[in-house]
């Protein structure tokens, strides 16, 4: 069974090879890849998308993952998260990039902000950052709803200046809710705490 992770309106799960189609409407669009550090080249068709898709099926390794975000309710896909690691560091970065159909609604934050708790408790990961444009203004909200705080403008991982965001652990507020609906996607899943 593939892992997965479900919110109050979403199910966020790995991306699959049929995905393609819905992805590249993601990908493929400027107005979504412009915001994205470093620059992801907008990507040119389904069989691209697909090749896309096989490298992070297959090149993750883990706490690194890329996550298809659906709607629960119509399982219309409409982004993605990922973790990441910034080289040459061991820092972690928390993306996410949705489908401008979806822009508005939360999505990104109860998406990321999931995602953050599942690898906060699931894949051992201690910290989160966020890299984002100056100019991104709706990422730097998506990023302080998720809970993270402002740290400062860097040029350490890009070679470019961004604002870095972090979440810690300990940052994260407590939710029995939230603990709860993890431990039982992770047992569904064939996992235990902690792994």
């Amino acid at each position: 069974m593939e892992p997965r992770i479900d919110t109050e309106r979403l199910v966020i799960r790995p991306w699959r090879d049929a995905d393609a189609p819905a992805a590249l409407t993601i990908y493929g669009d400027e107005e979504v890849t412009r915001w994205l550090t470093p620059a992801m080249d907008q990507v040119a068709d389904e069989p691209a998308m697909r090749a896309v898709l096989r490298r992070w099926q297959v090149g993750d390794v883990a706490p690194v993952s890329h996550w298809a975000v659906q709607e629960r309710d119509t399982r219309r896909l409409v982004g993605g998260v990922a973790l990441l690691r910034l080289a040459p560091w061991q820092d972690i970065e928390i993306a996410w990039q949705l489908a401008r159909t979806a822009w508005g609604r939360g999505y990104a934050a109860e998406a990321g902000e999931a995602l953050a708790r599942w690898s906060m408790h699931h894949a051992n990961v201690d910290e989160l950052f966020a890299l984002i444009g100056s100019s991104n203004t709706r990422a730097a909200a998506t990023a302080e709803r998720i809970g993270m705080e402002w740290i400062g403008e860097t040029d350490r991982y890009h070679g470019q200046p961004l604002e870095l965001y972090r979440l810690r652990h300990d940052d994260l507020a407590y939710c029995e809710t939230c603990e709860s609906d993890l431990e039982t996607d992770a047992v569904a899943a064939g996992q235990s705490r902690g792994d």
